[in-house]
C-alpha cells in the first residue's frame, strides 16, 4: 500500500485544542467507508476534529508534521524562545544526571572495595562534573 496513492481515502482527527494529529483511520483497513471511519472517529475521539484526506494529502501532512488550526492543516509554529531554553536544559538535565549517576554507582564500587584513591578520583570527577552543570545551565 503507497500512502501517497490519492485513490486511498483516510480519516485523520486531530486534537481541538492543539491541532495534534492524534491518529488516522484509512479505508479497507479499519472500515470500508469513509462514513464508517468518521464514525469510528467520533467513537473514539469524541472531543477530536475528524477531516478525509487522499493519501497523498494525508502523506504531505504526516512527513511536513502539519497541525490543524482555523479549519486547515497549516505549518507547526516555530517554538518560542521559552519552549527553546525548556528543550534545552531537559536535554541538559538528562545528559548530566546520567553522567552524575554513573560516577556515584562507581563511587559505590570504589567505596565497597575500599579503594580510597579511586574513590578520592572519583569525587573530584563528580565536583567537575556537577561544576560543569551548573556552568553549562546558567548559560542557558
Amino acid at each position: 500500500m503507497d500512502s501517497t496513492d490519492t485513490s486511498l481515502q483516510y480519516v485523520s482527527v486531530y486534537n481541538a485544542d492543539t491541532g495534534e494529529r492524534e491518529t488516522s483511520y484509512v479505508c479497507g483497513i479499519h472500515g470500508e467507508t469513509v462514513d464508517e471511519l468518521k464514525a469510528l472517529a467520533a467513537k473514539n475521539y469524541p472531543d477530536g476534529i475528524a477531516i478525509e484526506q487522499d493519501g497523498a494529502a494525508w502523506n504531505e501532512a504526516v512527513q511536513n508534521d502539519l497541525i490543524y488550526k482555523t479549519g486547515q492543516l497549516v505549518e507547526r509554529p516555530a517554538p518560542t524562545e521559552d519552549e527553546v531554553r525548556e528543550q534545552k536544559l531537559a536535554a541538559l538535565d538528562s545528559e548530566y544526571s546520567q553522567k552524575i549517576s554513573n560516577v556515584e554507582t562507581e563511587m559505590a564500587k570504589a567505596n565497597a572495595i575500599g579503594d580510597t584513591e579511586y574513590l578520592d578520583d572519583l569525587k573530584a570527577e563528580r565536583e567537575t562534573l556537577v561544576s560543569e552543570y551548573t556552568t553549562k545551565r546558567g548559560e542557558i
